[in-house]
């Protein structure tokens, strides 16, 4: 594949991929990158200790791309091996860094980054940010392995981003892989503020029957749903990265609520991603994912607003109340072990005023402890 032309007056993107044993993902994924109109990015892979053989299989696919039975081809995701673009994918392989790397070459495409051990979502994201460093790329683009995307994602993200320069972040419209007609979420999801529960806007609607608001979009969102996020570079260098103690779920809620003071959150309706849902998590570690589901709502609302954990708390009796109706008992033991435990798992987590601050009718204003926040 021959090298993409770089566009100068478009801002430069690091598009970071996590990856944990979803080398397949990761290809295709990059199959619809390769093609995107914003063609001024560089990926960074970074695989978080994958045991398939990520590493080489990307490698290899690189080298040789090829398009792989069953792949769908939504309306607007085009393809780099469907343009028959058979050269190969310039990448380079690297250990975790402790600094950010030098410039790739400019024919270079792909930096594949180890990360030594399975850091989770954040800590993932994290790596590939500190690799990608603040002074080369203006935007951070974080967007889930188990994603294809349409040939405008990228832009329709940076042209939302530099309308308004106060937009810390901004989200895509997110729709099903296997049933592109339906809306995923638009943007992000709105918090309910008693149970600090989520949910997506837009979800489970028909895109066609949809007469969607932008601006109404961004007055609701809460934060903006991690599959697709778009990040700046002042986000970044103000805010931090993010909060890597989650590991999964929540990370990208707990991110939008330490900016809430600074930066506003956008949404790009034109900026289609089609997502496979789950896909890049195995069905082997969904008690394992649904644990720190559970465990990470108390560590969110300790963190900001610790005058609901009781709230939290009686929710959680409720939804032990439900998976004990359905018989799911691998469910209610978790949150039996979660209730249990909640009291443990508040101390361990430094508080934060943020929330308070931006939701006064959520929580009281608590103190922060020095170096928080």
């Amino acid at each position: 594949m021959s090298p993409m032309p770089f566009a100068p007056a478009a801002p430069a993107v690091a598009v970071v991929l996590v990856n944990w044993n979803s080398w397949e993902n990761v290809i295709e994924c990059l199959d619809s990158l390769v093609t995107q109109s914003h063609s001024n990015f560089h990926v960074f892979v970074v695989d978080n200790e994958s045991h398939d053989g990520s590493v080489e299989q990307i490698t290899q696919w690189c080298a040789a791309p090829r398009a792989t039975p069953g792949w769908r081809s939504p309306a607007g995701v085009e393809r780099g091996t469907q343009r028959s673009l058979i050269a190969p994918i310039v990448l380079r392989v690297v250990d975790r860094p402790e600094h950010p790397l030098p410039p790739p070459p400019a024919e270079c495409r792909v930096t594949v980054v180890r990360s030594g051990a399975n850091l989770g979502f954040a800590g993932g994201c994290n790596v590939g940010m500190r690799a990608a460093g603040l002074a080369a790329f203006e935007f951070f683009w974080l967007l889930n392995t188990d994603t294809v995307a349409h040939r405008d994602a990228l832009r329709a993200l940076t042209r939302r981003a530099q309308a308004d320069a106060t937009l810390g972040m901004v989200g895509s419209t997110l729709r099903y892989y296997d049933r592109p007609d339906i809306v995923q979420a638009l943007g992000g999801s709105i918090m309910e503020p008693g149970t600090l529960t989520t949910r997506h806007i837009g979800t489970g609607a028909r895109l066609d029957s949809l007469k969607i608001d932008p601006a109404e979009v961004e007055r609701k969102l809460f934060y903006i749903f991690g599959a697709s996020m778009l990040v700046s570079r002042q986000f970044v260098r103000e805010i931090g990265l993010m909060q890597e103690d989650y590991f999964l779920y929540y990370e990208e809620i707990d991110w939008a609520m330490r900016g809430r003071r600074r930066f506003g959150l956008g949404y790009a309706p034109d900026s289609h991603i089609f997502h496979k849902s789950g896909a890049s998590s195995s069905k082997v570690v969904s008690a394992f994912s649904t644990n720190l589901y559970y465990r990470n709502r108390i560590r969110f609302a300790a963190r900001f607003f610790p005058d609901r954990l009781g709230t939290i708390r009686r929710g959680l009796w409720f939804e032990l109340l439900f998976h004990f109706r359905h018989r799911n008992w691998v469910h209610a033991r978790i949150v039996i072990t979660v209730l249990w435990n909640a009291a443990r798992i508040a101390a361990q987590v430094g508080k934060s005023d943020q929330g308070s601050a931006a939701y006064p009718e959520i929580g009281r204003p608590v103190s922060r402890p020095p170096g928080m926040g």
